[in-house]
C-alpha cells in the first residue's frame, strides 16, 4: 500500500504555485511586475492548503496516476482561492490576512491612495483569475475530461460568488424577513462548503478519469455539504471569538452567521426585548468594545455556541461514516478522515 507524505505533498503544491507564479510575473509588462511579486508574496503566504491537499488525495484514492496534474490543478485552485481573498478583503475593508497586511493595503501604503490600492488589487486579483484559465489548459487529459473539470471550475465559482452575494446583502442588513429565512445555511453551503470541500474532491474524482457515475458524485458532494458546513460553523465561532489570527471579525461586519440565527431564534420567545437588542447591535455600522463583548455574551447565555458545537460534531461524524460509502482506496480515504477529524479542534 502507498505510503501517503502529506508534507511532501504540501511542499510541492508550495514549489508549484511559486513557479506559476514566477511564470505570471514575466508574462507581466515591466511596469506592473513589482505588482505581481506582491500577488506572489501574498498567494504563497503560509496556509493549510486544505482545497489543492483535497483534491490531490481525492484523484489518488480514486485511482489517478499523473500526479503532475493534480498538482497542477491543486496549485490552481490555491490559487484562485487567493484571488477570492484580495477581493474578499475589499468588500470587508480588511487590514490583515494570515498576520500580514491585505494586498490592497499594501498597494495603498505604496502608491498613498486608497481607491489606487483597491483598484489594483480588484484588477491583479482578475488578472490572477484568468490566468489559472491557462493552467487548466496544460492538464494532459482527454477532452472529455477536460471539458468536465471546466464545466466542473464553472459549477464551483459561479456557487461561491452567489455565496458572497449573500454574504454581503445580509452583513449589517438583518431585518424581519432576513430572520425568517434561512440565509446562514446558504451562506455556508455556497461560499464554504462546495469551494472548500465538495469541489476539490469532485475535482480529483473527474481528473482521475472516473466516467460519469450520478450516484457517486452525489455521495461526494453529500460528504462535502456535511463537512464544509462543520467547517464554516467553526469559522464562525473563531469570527466571533477570535483564534488563528482572527479577533472578532464577524461581530464588527455584523454578519448574519448560523451562530446568531441560533441565538436569535432563542431569544424569540423567552427574551423578545433582548432579541431586538442583539439585531439592532449588529446592523449598527460602527460597534464598539462593549457592542462586541454584549454579543459574545449573548452568543454564550444563549446556548448557541453549544449548540454550534454538537453540530459541528455531528456533521463531521456524519461525513467521516459517509466516506466509506465512496469508492476510493482506503489509504487515501484514512488521510481525508484525518483531514476531516481537525475540524473538531474548538477555538473555544
Amino acid at each position: 500500500m502507498e505510503e501517503i507524505n502529506v508534507k511532501l505533498i504540501i511542499e510541492r503544491i508550495d514549489s508549484v504555485i511559486e513557479e506559476m507564479m514566477d511564470e505570471l510575473i514575466a508574462l507581466s509588462p515591466e511596469e506592473a511586475r513589482e505588482l505581481m511579486h506582491d500577488v506572489k508574496e501574498f498567494v504563497l503566504r503560509p496556509g493549510k492548503r486544505i482545497r489543492p491537499l483535497l483534491l490531490v488525495l481525492s484523484y489518488k484514492g480514486f485511482g489517478g496516476r499523473n500526479c503532475d496534474d493534480a498538482i497542477a490543478l491543486g496549485s490552481a485552485i490555491e490559487i484562485m482561492h487567493a484571488f477570492l481573498l484580495i477581493h474578499d478583503d475589499i468588500v470587508d475593508e480588511s487590514e490583515f490576512r494570515r498576520g500580514e497586511p491585505t494586498l490592497h493595503k499594501i498597494y495603498k501604503r505604496v502608491y498613498n491612495s486608497e481607491k489606487l490600492g483597491k483598484d489594483l488589487a480588484l484588477t491583479v486579483g482578475d488578472i490572477v483569475a484568468f490566468y489559472v484559465i491557462r493552467i487548466i489548459g496544460r492538464l494532459h487529459v482527454e477532452a472529455d475530461v477536460l471539458r468536465r473539470i471546466i464545466e466542473t471550475f464553472s459549477n464551483c465559482y459561479v456557487k461561491t460568488g452567489y455565496g458572497q452575494v449573500l454574504d454581503i446583502l445580509y452583513s449589517s442588513n438583518i431585518d424581519e424577513n432576513v430572520l425568517k429565512q434561512d440565509i446562514p445555511q446558504k451562506i455556508c453551503l455556497l461560499k464554504t462548503a462546495y469551494y472548500t470541500f465538495v469541489y476539490p474532491m469532485l475535482f480529483g474524482y473527474v481528473l482521475s478519469g472516473k466516467g460519469r457515475n450520478i450516484v457517486e458524485e452525489e455521495r461526494i458532494a453529500s460528504i462535502g455539504e456535511k463537512i464544509g458546513v462543520a467547517f464554516q460553523y467553526r469559522d464562525d465561532l473563531l469570527g466571533a471569538f477570535g483564534g488563528e489570527s482572527k479577533s472578532a471579525n464577524d461581530i464588527v461586519e455584523g454578519k448574519y452567521t448560523m451562530l446568531v440565527k441560533k441565538a436569535v431564534d432563542s431569544l424569540e420567545l423567552s427574551r423578545p426585548s433582548e432579541r431586538r437588542k442583539l439585531v439592532e447591535t449588529l446592523n449598527k455600522m460602527e460597534k464598539t468594545q462593549e457592542d462586541i463583548a454584549y454579543v459574545r455574551e449573548i452568543l454564550l447565555n444563549s446556548g448557541a455556541v453549544d449548540w454550534i458545537k454538537e453540530q459541528i460534531s455531528e456533521l463531521v461524524n456524519e461525513g467521516i461514516k459517509k466516506l466509506d460509502e465512496i469508492d476510493m482506496l482506503s489509504n487515501y480515504k484514512g488521510e481525508v478522515k484525518r483531514l476531516f477529524g481537525e475540524i473538531l479542534k474548538f477555538p473555544i
